[in-house]
């Protein structure tokens, strides 16, 4: 049978996601936990447009094993004062159409690049980032890209609102490195499960490359930074993508999530394993009160 996920009814719901990150870049280990919540109110929905206010709540480095990861969380969670509050509309798939409260954001960016030219006078390094971002901030189309790649919108309208189900399609996409496009097939399914009310529905993704990844040239722009520690010729890289989404049927709002993004060109020496766990605030409440911990779905 099929139906189409999409968000039909207006809501407010609070959200909390987990992030673990297991990375390896030959003689670099990364891994880390983090949580981060929201307060998402869809408050006007129309035939092809959604239009939306987020607001992020919380950004919390749990854990670390690398002082690096920590000094990257510190310049992230002092970035996202810009985007901790979001006035948006968004077609039927979450495609950012316009950011309506685009000069708030700015004067706040103005605020933090003030900020950041003291800083900047003492760390030469700072200077790079103020040009980088003044370019993102001061861009519209730049500043809805790096909106649409954030944690939010990548767990929340990941490749599923929008879609008939079941659907298989294709798109071009990085790899999970970031290095190099993949030419990705995706499948969405239905799944049973008995635990599901009549008011609910919970589908899977599936995404892995639809044709080979181009011998190597793939391998030397995914891989090229690391040439001089590995040899990238013996490289052998596996990709997958795996989502599980469980919604209210009535107004097409999430429940709770898992995504894994999986990405390993060497089992021992390079790889990129992401896991996103994503709940609503009566998943997170069920589990803190049964005190089964945060476990995936």
């Amino acid at each position: 049978m099929k139906n189409q996920i999409g968000i039909t009814g207006t809501f407010s719901e609070q959200y909390t996601l987990f992030i673990d990150a297991d990375i390896k870049g030959v003689n670099v280990d990364m891994r880390s936990r983090s949580q981060m919540r929201w307060n998402l109110n869809v408050i006007n929905v129309q035939d092809d447009v959604i239009e939306i206010k987020l607001y992020l709540l919380d950004h919390i480095l749990l854990e670390a094993n690398n002082p690096l990861i920590k000094e990257i969380a510190q310049l992230t969670q002092a970035m996202s004062r810009m985007y901790n509050e979001l006035h948006l509309t968004v077609d039927l798939e979450g495609k950012i159409r316009d950011i309506l409260n685009r000069e708030i954001i700015l004067s706040k960016w103005r605020q933090t690049r003030g900020e950041m030219e003291k800083i900047a006078e003492s760390n030469p390094e700072m200077k790079n980032v103020i040009v980088l971002n003044d370019d993102i901030f001061n861009n519209r189309s730049k500043l809805i890209q790096v909106i649409q790649i954030s944690e939010f919108f990548l767990l929340y309208f990941n490749k599923v609102y929008g879609r008939t189900v079941p659907a298989s399609f294709k798109e071009t996409s990085p790899n999970f490195f970031n290095t190099a496009n993949v030419n990705w097939g995706y499948k969405i399914k239905n799944l049973d499960n008995p635990l599901l009310t009549s008011n609910e529905t919970i589908i899977e993704l599936t995404g892995e490359p639809a044709t080979g990844l181009g011998g190597i040239g793939f391998y030397n722009r995914a891989y090229g930074q690391f040439a001089n520690l590995i040899d990238i010729s013996k490289l052998d890289t596996s990709l997958s993508e795996k989502g599980i989404y469980r919604f209210d049927k009535e107004s097409g709002r999430l429940i709770e999530a898992s995504l894994d993004r999986v990405e390993i060109a060497d089992p021992e020496k390079l790889y990129n394993k992401m896991r996103y766990t994503f709940y609503s605030d009566e998943i997170m409440k069920f589990k803190m009160r049964q005190n089964e911990g945060i476990t995936s779905m």
